[in-house]
């Protein structure tokens, strides 16, 4: 009982999360207390030391660079990547917390090295890529000349700069038990997509160490809850972290083949089964043990889930404009009776199935669909089951929500040709549809556009599937999947690459864990299903919408639940087969082919996988195969 009520004293400390701003105080214990014993206080000063220990790392990163523009030698080198390996390292233990606190931050150090454009800016506003990715790229993509360690000088100084700001913000920084626990969570997420995947570290392949010391960053930050939690629930706690820290460190850093073959070898299904969830729930439970509760917030990836892969994990009203309620059954009821109306189209002859065929898993088996006039050019019909858990609609991302998704498709000269509140007002004269809106929205009056469309868009978001044999197994049934599934999940997150786009578990190209964007790639897509002499689609893509270069033939990463339902493939549908669509990404995608783009954003390298290993991802896809509750008309 004296220990419950000190657990309750040192927690009532936490003050409520806000941004860092200058000048801001830090929480001050009750009268009496020290400071020393206030966890949120600890994790703090803990952050900021290790923020201290990246600055330091950065520096000696910065003289190993110097002395290797001057000297050359193979043992100069060696000093570079030494430092970097350490300051990656460092800065992975900070991650948890410098990724929920300083997002933007943590995105220009840890960004991909790709050019960036901001779209609110103009087409002629194009950010180059910088930060540990970039250096990690002239450290390891060849051997490093002058100019080269020239540039990762300069980038680590930017780095610095950024970590010295972020180190100012951190010791400014008010937090919470709440979201600290918030943040390992987030942190776990990450891991588990990002992390194993080797998302950010493509070239050098240190992805597992580095999650591992993620790990250990948490760990030690949650020691500081060690005194309240009591010797038996740390224990158990400090156990489930030494799990993870040992699955991720079985890794040879000492040889690039070293750190090859345990990357493609290690096991992303046991790991996620059998380590990294049961770690997530025994924070969980630490946390209720504590008596700390959740931030109360609309997220993706919903604040009572414990991870990613339980059931009902994710919210499609965070995916919605904002202050958008969960739909009732009679407003998904209206939704699906107009996602079969032909009323909708402007001379009667097209509705929404029209395209997304619920026999055919909401598409509708074409190579593109067919446009109303002779001169439009559509594109493949990518299914909607489950298009209401990511960022953008269309191939093209031109636009946010399924309402404008909605808007945009009715009034399409090549598509619906109509108009929401045309068709509304029409509608409105149908008995049937006034009885409907009436139940969904309460008068008669609501028989209008914008009605129309959050009906729709609610019909779309109730069709959530994510209960395949690959989400059983990655909850702990893992004989869900036969072995030659179980590898076919392992190279699609490891060898083969496809999780660093297709994040798992939603597999599309929403990214994880904030699940706030929606990447585009170029992927090199021909005009015709060849092996060489590749043309490329003449589709420009995402550069219709932006005008930006590096946007040119881009398309929206799709989800890859039920492809074995969606046939063709890509936005063309050049590919009839998965076995055609592995074979071109196992060719470096246009690049293998023939096709040349200097903006390809796929690696053009081979993935040199084997026969037995394109069957097991073909195998692997087709097991994420689940329309349960979609398929009624």
């Amino acid at each position: 009982m004296r220990r419950a009520s000190h657990v309750a004293l040192v927690l009532a400390v936490a003050s409520a999360c806000s941004a860092p701003e200058p000048g801001a105080r830090r929480p001050t214990p009750p009268a009496g207390q020290s400071a020393a014993i206030v966890p949120s206080i600890i994790v703090r000063d803990r952050w900021t030391a290790d923020i201290d220990v990246l600055r330091g790392a950065l520096w000696q990163l910065d003289s190993a660079a110097t002395e290797l523009s001057i000297n050359r030698s193979a043992l100069s080198l060696a000093r570079a990547t030494d430092q970097f390996v350490a300051a990656r390292q460092a800065f992975k233990r900070t991650e948890f917390l410098t990724a929920y606190y300083a997002p933007s931050t943590t995105e220009t150090m840890n960004g991909p090295a790709l050019p960036r454009v901001d779209d609110e800016e103009g087409p002629e506003i194009i950010f180059p890529p910088e930060g540990f990715q970039v250096i990690e790229e002239l450290l390891y993509a060849e051997a490093p000349d002058s100019a080269r360690a020239m540039r990762v000088s300069a980038e680590t100084r930017n780095l610095i700069d950024l970590v010295t700001r972020l180190h100012t913000a951190a010791t400014h920084q008010v937090m919470t038990d709440d979201r600290i626990f918030d943040a390992v969570k987030q942190e776990i997420a990450r891991i588990v997509t990002l992390g194993v995947s080797g998302f950010d570290s493509p070239v050098a392949l240190y992805s597992l160490s580095e999650a591992a010391a993620s790990v250990r960053g948490m760990r030690d930050a949650l020691e500081a809850y060690r005194a309240p939690l009591g010797e038996k629930e740390w224990t158990r706690l400090d156990s489930a972290f030494t799990a993870a820290t040992a699955a991720l460190s079985r890794v040879s850093l000492a040889t690039e083949s070293g750190r090859v073959d345990a990357f493609n070898g290690f096991d992303r299904l046991h790991f996620i089964a059998r380590v990294a969830n049961p770690l997530a729930h025994t924070v969980a439970q630490v946390r209720g043990h504590l008596g700390i509760g959740t931030p109360q917030e609309p997220r993706a990836f919903r604040m009572e889930a414990v991870t990613l892969f339980d059931s009902g994990a994710f919210s499609a009203e965070a995916f919605a404009p904002p202050g958008t309620l969960r739909a009732s059954d009679a407003q998904v009821a209206v939704g699906r009776a107009l996602f079969f109306e032909a009323r909708l189209s402007n001379d009667g002859s097209k509705a929404c199935s029209s395209c997304h065929d619920p026999a055919l898993a909401f598409t509708d088996g074409r190579a593109r669909s067919a446009a109303r006039s002779a001169h439009g050019v559509l594109r493949n019909a990518p299914t909607i089951i489950n298009a209401g858990l990511q960022v953008g609609s269309f191939y093209d991302l031109r636009t946010t929500f399924l309402e404008d998704q909605v808007t945009d498709v009715l009034g399409n000269a090549d598509e619906m040709h109509g108009n929401a509140d045309a068709a509304a007002t029409q509608l409105a004269k149908d008995s049937v549809y006034r009885a409907l809106f009436t139940g969904a929205f309460g008068r008669v009056e609501d028989v209008r556009g914008i009605a129309l469309r959050q009906a729709i868009a609610a019909y779309i978001r109730s069709l959530q599937a994510l209960n395949s044999r690959v989400d059983h197994a990655l909850r702990g049934d893992t004989v869900a999947l036969d072995r030659e599934e179980q590898l076919g999940l392992n190279l699609f997150m490891g060898k083969a690459r496809c999780g660093t786009c297709h994040f798992a578990p939603l597999f599309n190209g929403t990214a994880p864990p904030t699940y706030q964007e929606s990447e585009v790639e170029v992927l090199g897509v021909p005009s015709a299903a060849v092996t060489r002499g590749g043309r490329i689609d003449p589709d420009s893509g995402r550069y219709r919408i932006t005008r930006a270069a590096p946007h040119l033939h881009a398309f929206k990463v799709p989800s890859v639940r039920n492809v074995a339902l969606t046939a063709p493939y890509m936005h063309n549908g050049v590919y009839r087969t998965l076995e055609q669509v592995v074979d071109f990404y196992n060719r470096g995608g246009g690049a293998g082919i023939g096709v040349r783009l200097p903006n390809q954003t796929l690696p053009p390298d081979r993935l040199d996988l084997s026969g037995d290993e394109q069957r097991a991802l073909v195998r692997f896809m087709k097991a994420l195969t689940d329309t349960t509750g979609t398929m009624r008309r």
